[in-house]
């Protein structure tokens, strides 16, 4: 289960990170901006996640909840919330606690099917449902410093003259951070992030490296998006 847990880390929130339609109050007193199907003033917005995981006959599916736009997971509600007290209430064989967690792109488009489902409570928190997620057999060989494909229609902004943080993979791919997260590391800040390469367990070949890109880097999903996390479960998404 350890490694289905990490899989589910990657794809939710690099899947289908959505707009909270009718969030515009909440999101505002976050710090947040949601104009239409774009939500702008990211960078650094913390939020975290629910994801109950249910067995449907032959399959396991996990429902991904979400606070962005609603709230910014307050650290108190979110310690006192367990993965045990979760269970009963989503009638789940388990739940995944996935947070928290802060963006590093500026801006996020929603696109095509991407839509944001109904608002819940749990735990005290304000959460939006996001995705869906059939888990196979397959999706339970993730691993750092993987790849792996997951269903989402959204395009990412990381504006000039802001730094982004890079894994170069040894045949030359590239993937960009999304979010970095305080899971393992829960003392994690964005100003550690200039300097992770020293922290990080990087496979042979592999490099992390931070740049300022001189113009607007769009990092796409047409329907499906290619990601990895490092081994402290920051996400990045594959660059085209």
């Amino acid at each position: 289960m350890t490694m289905v847990m990490t899989f589910i880390r990657a794809g939710a929130l690099a899947g289908l990170i959505l707009v909270a339609s009718g969030a515009s109050a909440e999101a505002e007193t976050s710090g947040l901006i949601i104009k239409g199907n774009v939500i702008e003033g990211v960078r650094n917005a913390r939020y975290c996640e629910i994801i109950p995981i249910v067995r449907d006959r032959f399959h396991l599916v996990a429902t991904v909840y979400n606070t962005l736009g609603l709230n910014d997971c307050p650290a108190d509600v979110w310690a006192a919330i367990t993965e045990d007290s979760m269970k009963k209430p989503f009638g789940a064989i388990t739940v995944l606690l996935n947070g928290p967690r802060y963006f590093l792109m500026d801006s996020i488009t929603a696109k095509g099917a991407t839509k944001a489902g109904k608002k819940i409570e749990a735990g005290g928190l304000s959460l939006t449902e996001r995705a869906s997620i059939d888990l196979g057999l397959f999706d339970m060989l993730h691993r750092s410093y993987r790849e792996t494909t997951i269903d989402r229609d959204t395009l990412y902004l990381f504006k000039a003259g802001s730094p982004v943080f890079m894994l170069e993979a040894p045949d030359g791919s590239r993937y960009v951070m999304q979010a970095y997260a305080q899971i393992v590391d829960k003392t994690l800040s964005y100003n550690d992030l200039p300097a992770l390469s020293a922290r990080l367990k990087l496979p042979s070949g592999w490099r992390y490296t931070t740049m300022v890109p001189e113009k607007d880097l769009v990092a796409g999903a047409e329907g499906k998006a290619t990601v990895v996390q490092d081994d402290l479960e920051n996400t990045y998404q594959k660059l085209d």
